[in-house]
């Protein structure tokens, strides 16, 4: 059997190659309006005009195909699988993504491929036409395509027929012959520059001037990575806070027809208990995603990362640094990847060792409660609360990288080094995408990996594993879950911390969001006779054994710093991992994680009680 035609897509970094390649496969890879989105190549299915399929493979971005031993370690996935696939012999087409507003800076990369992979299958597909229209540009494929003695295609992500232009001319595509011709000239032949308009390189000249002006960009900086944080909770917490009251609504109903058997008191504590109340934390997740893509998508990155440059330059990292450290408050794994784009070996070990500092989405669910159940008020009190949590992390993890690099991961470093992207607006449609994606894959978890535990945790809260014979103990107390968290208490009682936030930690490893479900199910079996509550209110309310209120705004100051430092993710670890392979790496990046943790929730545990005695 014939193996599928191999298909390509390569270029310089941010020319649409993702994009390309999303439209092709049908498939939905993180695009994004800056340098080094693509850190590995992704592979996907399309089928050809004849009805053969052929695999399209994404690579990450290269701007030479030599680029010397300062090279990135994305560039050098890219030009290890260009010589694999060349050297097996296999048929492989290769795809020239490029920028038509930027023409000749791109056709020097064809010339590299041209001279050095000869006799492959090369097409060219320029991108970004309708940019350079709008400017007053234009381009003639036809004599381009006779300038370089290569199959040109000119298109724009917005064409209806995309897909089969470029599908058709793949399998079309001849052997390279030796052609004697320069870029300049190439470029001169076929390109007729704006006139009229301001090129949208022009554009982005002028909105830099303030926005990388040396007092007010750095201002603004701080005054937009804020506001991005802070609008999390602004705009998400009254959605979370309606379905909250749905939730308690739908409890009250079903209560009274379920009546009091085992499978009424699963579906009620157990489920609604615990998947549906981390459920409410989904308007957080898609917006915090949402305001990111719009970060992302604008090209304003790029412009971050040449700004905190000179700032990064004190701890030891450079303002490369700067994108997988955002892209980390998404999610750590992602960022770990990412953080091939940096050329410097020792810089790249000390970014992957301070990413799981940055406070991830997973972390929302717990902040948000947190703080709505403990440090009242208005809003916008909450909102500053949890803007101050994203800012210790990106600061311990400032800290952090500062001793690393001084330390374990020391060397002089590399100058920056960065493409400015031209801005561009959001497109809505990929915004959504996203969101969407995410919220699916949050539902997804929820109504898998949180259901199991949700519904083992129920089991093992109800087996009791001790006798009472006063009959005073309740059957939770005695459970196999309160055993095991109890166990630990001699280690968290000076940090504030009781079995029930115990065996939400344990369980949070697994996935950070079972923090909240687990308190929701152990608050749903313990409440069960009462009226339903939003969880916030039952932590605020919960007593002792005593009468004495369990938690109080210490203990909540407490379990707060203790996530925001602890890599509680085995995920995060297991890339870890596989980046660096190193168990020693990765079991460092546990240890001293969890060390920082208990120290800082120690120190605000009794930092708070001190000021509120």
């Amino acid at each position: 059997m014939n193996s599928p035609l191999q298909v390509a897509l390569l270029g310089r970094p941010n020319t649409g190659k993702s994009s390309l390649f999303n439209r092709l496969t049908n498939t939905h890879a993180h695009i994004g309006n800056f340098p080094g989105v693509t850190v590995d190549v992704l592979t996907g299915e399309a089928r050809l005009p004849s009805g053969e399929c052929c695999q399209i493979h994404d690579l990450p971005g290269i701007y030479r195909l030599d680029p010397g031993p300062g090279g990135s370690a994305d560039e050098r996935v890219t030009i290890d699988f260009l010589r694999e696939r060349v050297a097996t012999g296999a048929p492989l087409v290769l795809v020239h993504v490029l920028d038509a507003t930027q023409l000749v800076l791109h056709l020097r990369l064809t010339r590299e491929i041209l001279d050095q992979l000869p006799g492959q299958r090369l097409l060219l597909v320029v991108t970004q036409r309708d940019a350079l229209e709008r400017a007053g540009g234009f381009l003639d494929g036809e004599a381009l395509a006779a300038a370089v003695r290569l199959p040109v295609r000119v298109v724009s992500h917005q064409d209806p027929d995309l897909i089969s232009v470029v599908l058709e001319a793949i399998p079309k595509t001849p052997p390279t012959k030796p052609t004697p011709w320069t870029p300049e000239d190439a470029a001169r032949a076929a390109l007729r520059p704006p006139e009229h308009a301001a090129s949208p390189q022009e554009r982005s000249e002028r909105i830099d001037r303030v926005l990388l002006h040396p007092i007010l960009g750095p201002l603004l900086f701080v005054l937009i990575l804020g506001a991005t944080f802070a609008a999390v909770f602004l705009i998400a917490d009254p959605a979370s806070s309606f379905f909250n009251v749905l939730l308690g609504r739908l409890v009250s109903i079903l209560r009274p027809r379920l009546g009091e058997g085992l499978l009424a008191a699963l579906l009620l504590e157990g489920v609604l208990g615990g998947v549906g109340t981390v459920l409410a934390f989904v308007p957080q997740i898609v917006v915090l995603m949402g305001l990111l893509e719009v970060l992302e998508a604008s090209g304003y990155l790029a412009r971050a990362a040449f700004l905190i440059d000179r700032f990064f330059r004190v701890v030891g990292l450079s303002g490369k640094a700067f994108v997988p450290l955002l892209t980390a408050h998404a999610c750590a794994v992602p960022a770990i990847s990412a953080t091939r784009v940096l050329r410097d070996p020792k810089e790249r070990l000390a970014t992957i060792l301070v990413l799981p500092l940055m406070s991830c989405s997973a972390r929302l669910p717990t902040y948000t409660l947190l703080v709505s159940a403990f440090f009242g008020g208005t809003t916008v009190h909450k909102a500053a609360v949890s803007t101050g949590l994203y800012l210790v992390g990106i600061l311990g993890g400032l800290v952090a990288a500062s001793v690393m690099r001084r330390t374990m991961a020391r060397g002089k470093g590399l100058p920056l080094l960065l493409e400015m992207p031209t801005y561009k607006a959001p497109s809505w449609r990929q915004i959504q995408v996203r969101c969407g994606r995410e919220a699916r894959d949050f539902t997804r978890r929820a109504g898998t990996v949180i259901l199991a535990a949700s519904v083992l945790l129920w089991v093992l809260l109800k087996l009791p594993v001790s006798d009472d014979p006063s009959g005073q103990t309740p059957v939770i107390e005695r459970s196999a879950a309160a055993m095991v968290g109890k166990a630990l208490e001699p280690i968290s009682k000076p940090i504030g911390f009781d079995w029930r936030i115990n065996v939400g930690l344990i369980g949070a490893f697994g996935a950070r969001e079972l923090m909240v479900s687990t308190l929701g199910v152990i608050f749903g079996v313990e409440n069960a006779e009462e009226e339903p509550a939003p969880l916030a209110d039952k932590l605020r309310e919960a007593k002792t054994s005593q009468g004495t209120p369990a938690y109080s705004t210490a203990t909540a100051a407490a379990l707060l710093a203790f996530f925001v430092f602890a890599c509680q993710c085995i995920s995060t670890l297991s890339t870890v991992y596989r980046e660096t392979r190193s168990w020693p790496l990765t079991g460092f990046v546990f240890l001293y994680t969890y060390a920082l943790a208990y120290l800082a929730a120690f120190l605000a545990y009794h930092g708070v009680r001190l000021f509120t005695a």
